[in-house]
């Protein structure tokens, strides 16, 4: 079968435009949909009956694909490099509300197919299995998390497992131990517990499971929710990156990607209410005091449920600087620093100035999230060591519990002294 030259995108089962693959890349609203409908998929990519192209389009696409290493290995699979090639083979069930598929075919009713919680760790674990071969069916459109080294899945009632087949909606993914990083070990533990960390502070966090026979975290997608009868509802959603009209290779800071201020005037821009905003500077000490040095710009969304524009529940949040062979950098410039043991009040200080906050309001809200988060690490011990088995997930509770403690006390000294200066 010749390579597909347009992809149609759906907004449930309504045409919202054409992405054609031209260099650079194009996309066209559909007339239907700007007539009736009058909603951009990006605020970079305007109403109008123009062919829209140029970095904010390679932005916004681009962006819902899987970043860096998975995305070679998918180019060399699909012998394909460009954005468009790859949403055409894996474009079904993307981070976002749309569903994109090759011209010519629509939403199909969902699907899905019974499988175990064995059968998911031997998709992580085995070069064939029973997932492995229903992805492989000749014709069978793979979801984006589906080609990677996660699983996209459904979970009954019951507790156990579907897999969605074509273009269904998933509702939840499930993340196993990153592997062929040097000194990584555990990963899935850490992620649950720091994400368990930050509920119990009530930062707003997607909900969050260790599943033990798979040995992954299992993540339920906020993105995904059921309508009143009973199916599932794809819910609009864009990160920084995309609204910042900026590609994923460049969502560090260190490479040109936003600051922390350019966060703020997104996340303004975007008309988050004030609680969104607070929950933002909590999140960035939140990251400082687990050391969680990976939390660029692309972690940070925005979506559309019904009561308004929301910040996204905090994603992707797990203690990185507990692995000795990782950055020792904080993915922003805190007042200028990004080292985190030369961060103290004067660096706040100039951060919560340019940030457009009293300093003496960011302090406060610094001081909350370091004494809570101490007072919470203990009981999130127990929680996940309950669902562990004795060995190297129960040493990476400990560790973790010991590491979080002793970086987020250190942290304590350094900006809530006796002696801090007067706001």
């Amino acid at each position: 079968m010749s390579a597909p030259k347009k992809l149609v995108l759906y907004r449930d089962k309504t045409l919202v435009g054409t992405l054609l693959d031209e260099s650079p890349i194009k996309f066209v609203y559909d007339a239907a949909w700007l007539q009736h409908h009058q909603e951009a998929i990006s605020p970079n990519i305007g109403l109008s009956q123009a062919e829209h192209s140029g970095q904010a389009v390679e932005a916004y696409f681009e962006n819902l694909l899987p970043e860096a290493g998975i995305r070679d290995l998918l180019k060399l699979k699909y012998q394909t490099t460009t954005t468009f090639g790859l949403l055409s083979k894996i474009g079904g069930d993307t981070a976002s509300d749309l569903t994109i598929l090759p011209e010519g075919q629509s939403p199909e009713p969902p699907e899905y197919q019974a499988i175990t919680w064995q059968d998911v760790a031997d998709q992580f674990t085995q070069q064939q299995g029973v997932i492995r071969t229903i992805q492989e069916q000749d014709g069978l459109r793979i979801s984006l998390a589906g080609a990677q080294r996660k699983l996209s899945i459904c979970i009954e009632k019951d507790g156990n497992p579907l897999l969605p087949l074509g273009s269904s909606p998933s509702t939840y993914i499930v993340k196993p131990d990153i592997q062929g990083i040097d000194g990584v070990w555990a990963s899935a533990i850490n992620e649950t517990f720091v994400m368990r960390l930050a509920a119990k502070l009530k930062l707003g966090v997607a909900e969050v499971s260790y599943q033990p026979i798979a040995k992954a975290c299992v993540i339920k997608r906020y993105d995904r929710q059921p309508n009143t009868d009973g199916q599932i509802k794809r819910l609009h959603q864009l990160d920084l990156c995309q609204i910042d009209g900026k590609p994923s290779s460049i969502k560090y800071e260190t490479d040109g990607g936003p600051t922390l201020v350019r966060c703020r005037e997104l996340l303004s821009q975007s008309g988050v209410n004030a609680a969104d905003t607070k929950r933002f500077i909590q999140w960035v000490f939140f990251n400082l005091y687990v050391g969680n040095h990976d939390s660029h710009a692309k972690n940070l969304s925005i979506y559309f449920p019904p009561n308004g524009v929301r910040l996204t529940p905090f994603y992707d949040l797990l203690s990185t600087s507990l692995y000795s062979g990782l950055s020792r950098t904080f993915a922003f410039n805190i007042g200028g620093e990004n080292k985190p043991s030369n961060i103290n009040q004067d660096q706040v200080i100039v951060m919560s100035d340019s940030l457009g906050f009293k300093p003496k309001y960011v302090m406060k809200i610094a001081e909350e999230v370091s004494n809570n988060l101490l007072a919470a690490l203990d009981v999130t011990s127990e929680e996940i060591n309950a669902v562990t088995s004795v060995g190297t997930e129960k040493k990476m509770v400990e560790r973790l519990n010991q590491h979080i403690a002793s970086n987020t006390e250190h942290f304590q000294k350094r900006l809530f002294t006796s002696h801090m200066k007067q706001f």
